[in-house]
């Protein structure tokens, strides 16, 4: 090949992505989490990692009845984490102001 001219590369890669209810939940989930979460990181971070992985360890299920089993499972912790998780900040007296949603 001439100098300065562009090679073509292309990759085919195989990748199983979680079924489309599964996804679409995972998209509530992570909104539920930014609302429960905000303001912090470190917490959102990690609550979003140890869901990726339940759902990747989840991916190849085909039943239908165990996936929507899983779904029922992630939408009740969806529902805990917007009805009962509460954010408290310590403030310099050394008092928690906690930081209650109108869901609560």
């Amino acid at each position: 090949l001439p100098l300065g001219s562009p090679k073509k590369v292309s990759f085919k890669m195989s990748i199983k992505l979680p079924s489309p209810d599964t996804l679409s939940f995972y998209r509530r989930l992570l909104k539920t989490m930014m609302v429960t979460f905000d303001g912090d990181v470190v917490s959102f971070h990690r609550a979003r990692i140890e869901a990726r992985k339940k759902i990747m360890e989840n991916k190849d299920l085909t039943d239908e009845v165990d996936i929507q089993e899983k779904i029922f499972f992630g939408e009740e912790c969806r529902d805990f984490l917007l009805s009962n998780v509460i954010q408290a900040n310590m403030q310099e007296n050394g008092h928690y102001k906690l930081k209650i949603r109108k869901d609560h």
